[in-house]
């Protein structure tokens, strides 16, 4: 192990115990959270029933209150448990919302002295999320194999991480920004190392993480500050607020900040480390320059093929927004630096910047332990070299082995009789040109800075 690679594995370690030192500080006291249950229906009451008719009622075409495509119906469910079927009325605010045959959870209202209010609360959506799950999982499996299920591993962990620790603790009263930075790093070092393993290139990957996400915790709170974002444009953060109380919004919002950023710095880190460590193999006479000059250019397009995809992540998800932004009065300049929409501002440049920072980071840290590191992570056997090669391109040709003892094979004369072949060192690279070629010209290398 050279001194880089342990230089890195104590930062790691040190990076470690801070965050398991937050998370025992910061764990929840006790289990924290609204009682269940509303003005109305307690959500334990929810009845599975599956609409059996759905039936259009004549609707008055000057009521205010409907819209354009909106329409009464009358809906004949069966519950679930009891085979009883019960009939009432809503409101299809789209026309085509329901159908007969779905599966939908029903809610009642009593009233005493009166007919019990049925209405849908929501639809029952198990079964097809329950097979998406599954398709994701064999895709998963299938193509990834083993490190395929570790990643599965992982991801479970996350969900582990943030239904575990992250949200009761934000709901206990603590800091959102400390307990997303704490669970974050938690989620990083776990998912990093089940995933692809407990060599240099994980550990490189994420030191880089962590320093690119002080840079985007750094610039969040900057910006949230300057741009005097409050949170209160959510409207699930406000009802979140109403719910537990002192809840800080601001940091809610920059607590999500982190943890979407977080998602994306895992997937930079890890393929800059990957493609320094394959340009080592590939070039093992690279030094460090070379390594990190190479590294960077793929950096600059995965940087630039990343930004475009936060910035489209955010957009499709406030999509409906820009749809109202779009039909409105608004002026484009107002529409834009207001609040629900500079968030999004912040959320999408903040996160790129972390990027930028994670890229030429990431990238130098792989370079030193790479080169600490035998080519092809193992000595180099030159007599087997010959044979590394036959196996790399059979066409190049490994040639018979010998006893490097017993002197060169012979070839046969013009004459039929077996001289010694003896190449010089000029044909022995010649040998070489066709396998080391192809690996440079697939990396994109050239001849010079060797």
């Amino acid at each position: 192990m050279g001194s880089a690679h342990r230089a890195l594995l104590l930062l790691v370690a040190g990076v470690v115990a801070v965050a398991l030192g937050a998370i025992v500080w910061l764990w929840p006291a006790a289990e924290t959270g609204p009682e269940p249950g509303g003005e109305y229906v307690d959500p334990a009451e929810l009845i599975d029933a599956r609409l059996v008719d759905v039936a259009t009622l004549d609707a008055d075409p000057d009521d205010p209150t409907m819209l354009a495509d909106a329409e009464i119906v009358e809906l004949t469910a069966e519950l679930d448990a009891t085979g009883e079927t019960v009939v009432f009325e809503t409101t299809d605010e789209t026309g085509d919302t329901y159908a007969e045959g779905q599966r939908v959870r029903l809610a009642r209202v009593e009233i005493d002295g009166d007919e019990d209010t049925w209405f849908v609360s929501d639809f029952r959506r198990g079964g097809p999320l329950a097979a998406l799950v599954a398709l994701f999982a064999v895709a998963v499996l299938a193509f990834g194999r083993f490190q395929g299920l570790r990643a599965l591993v992982g991801l479970v962990l996350t969900f582990v991480v943030i239904i575990g620790f992250i949200v009761p603790a934000i709901l206990d009263g603590s800091d959102p920004v400390a307990v997303a930075l704490a669970g974050g790093v938690a989620i990083m070092v776990l998912t990093l190392y089940l995933a692809h393993g407990l060599g240099p290139k994980t550990t490189a990957a994420v030191v880089g993480t962590t320093g690119a996400l002080v840079v985007t915790v750094g610039l969040g709170s900057a910006f949230v500050e300057l741009a005097a974002l409050t949170g209160f444009t959510s409207e699930e953060a406000r009802l979140a607020n109403v719910e537990v109380g002192g809840l800080s919004l601001q940091g809610l919002l920059l607590a999500g900040i982190i943890i979407g950023a977080l998602g994306v710095l895992d997937d930079v880190t890890m393929s800059q480390a990957s493609t320094v460590f394959a340009l080592r193999r590939a070039d093992p006479d690279a030094g460090f320059r070379r390594l990190f000059g190479e590294a960077l250019s793929v950096g600059r397009d995965h940087v630039a093929a990343t930004v475009n995809t936060l910035f489209l992540a955010y957009a499709g998800a406030a999509l409906p927004l820009l749809i109202l932004f779009t039909t409105g009065a608004v002026p484009l300049g107002e529409a834009v630096t207001s609040e629900i929409v500079a968030v999004e501002v912040v959320r999408t440049f903040v996160g790129s910047l972390g990027i930028i920072a994670a890229v030429p980071l990431t990238t130098a840290l792989s370079a030193l332990v790479a080169l600490e590191r035998p080519a092809g992570g193992r000595p180099v056997d030159p007599a087997g070299a010959a044979a590394d090669r036959f196996a790399a391109d059979p066409a190049a040709g490994a040639g018979p082995a010998t006893d490097p003892a017993a002197g060169p094979p012979a070839r046969p004369s013009a004459g039929g009789s077996a001289e010694p072949a003896g190449p010089s060192p000029a044909a022995a690279d010649d040998v070489d040109d066709p396998w080391v070629e192809r690996l440079r010209e697939a990396y994109g290398l050239e001849d010079d800075d060797r």
